[in-house]
C-alpha cells in the first residue's frame, strides 16, 4: 500500500508500537498498544494488522504460558518502519509510571511468595510478554528474586542483605549481587528447562539495566533496598 496510505491515526499506532517496543526489545502484544492509547483491543488488532499489510510490521506469535500453550500475537516494527519513525527516542520512566510499575511489582511479590520456585518462574513467564518498558520488566523480574530471598531463611536472608549493602556502592552492582547471589541458591530447586529460562532472564535483566536512564537504574535500586528492610 505504501506511505500513501499512512494517515495520522495509523501513524500514532504505529509510533506507540514502535515505542513500546524500543523500551523492550520485544515484540509488543496488541492489547498492550491498546491500553497505551485508551482504545479496545479489537481497534487496536484491527490497525496494526493494516500497518503489517502495510509493510511496518512484522507478526509472531509468543507462548501463553499456563493456559493449555495458548499463544499470544505480537508485532514488531519491519527496518521501513524504523526508517520512517527514526527520529523517535526512547522516553524515560516518569515518575507516576514508576509508581505504577512499583504498585504491580508489589502485587506480584504478594502473589508469587504462596508458590514453589518452578511455579513462580511461569507465572512470571506468563506475565511478561505483557509488558510494556524495559524498567518494567526489570522491576518484575526483581520482584521474584525478592520472593526468593524470602524463602531462604532468615540466616541466609541477612547475610544476603549484608553483601549486598556492604559490598556494592553502586545500584548496579547491587542488584548484580543480589541476583546472582539468589539465582544460584535457586536454580539447584529447578527443572533444567526453568532453570535455562530463568538464566536467559538474567541475562536480558542484564543488558536491559545497562540501557536504563541512570534515575531508572537507582529507581530499581531503591526498590530492592526497601524490600530487603521488609520483615518476610
Amino acid at each position: 500500500m505504501g506511505k500513501v496510505g499512512l494517515t495520522g491515526r495509523r501513524k500514532q499506532f504505529l509510533e506507540k508500537l514502535v515505542d513500546l517496543y524500543r523500551r523492550t526489545n520485544l515484540p509488543v502484544h496488541y492489547e498492550s498498544v491498546a491500553r497505551a492509547l485508551g482504545v479496545s483491543k479489537w481497534t487496536a488488532y484491527d490497525m496494526l494488522k493494516t500497518l503489517e499489510q502495510m509493510g511496518y510490521l512484522r507478526r509472531d506469535y509468543a507462548l501463553q504460558r499456563g493456559e493449555g500453550g495458548r499463544s499470544l500475537i505480537v508485532f514488531s516494527p519491519t527496518p521501513e518502519a524504523e526508517r520512517l519513525l527514526a527520529a523517535t527516542v526512547r522516553r524515560p520512566t516518569e515518575p507516576d509510571e514508576w509508581d505504577l510499575v512499583r504498585a504491580q511489582v508489589g502485587e506480584l511479590i504478594t502473589r508469587l511468595k504462596e508458590m514453589r520456585p518452578g511455579e513462580a518462574v511461569e507465572a512470571l513467564l506468563q506475565k511478561l510478554p505483557r509488558l510494556e518498558s524495559r524498567v518494567g520488566f526489570c522491576a518484575h523480574l526483581l520482584g521474584l528474586f525478592i520472593v526468593y530471598a524470602r524463602q531462604l531463611g532468615e540466616r541466609t536472608r541477612r547475610l544476603v542483605t549484608r553483601l549486598v549493602t556492604a559490598a556494592a556502592p553502586d545500584a548496579e552492582k547491587r542488584l548484580s549481587i543480589f541476583i546472582g547471589v539468589v539465582t544460584g541458591t535457586v536454580i539447584q530447586t529447578l527443572s533444567q528447562n526453568l532453570s535455562l529460562e530463568l538464566v536467559d532472564l538474567v541475562g536480558r535483566f542484564l543488558k536491559y539495566f545497562q540501557d536504563l536512564e541512570p534515575r531508572e537504574q537507582e529507581m530499581l535500586g531503591q526498590l530492592l533496598e526497601s524490600a530487603l528492610r521488609e520483615p518476610s
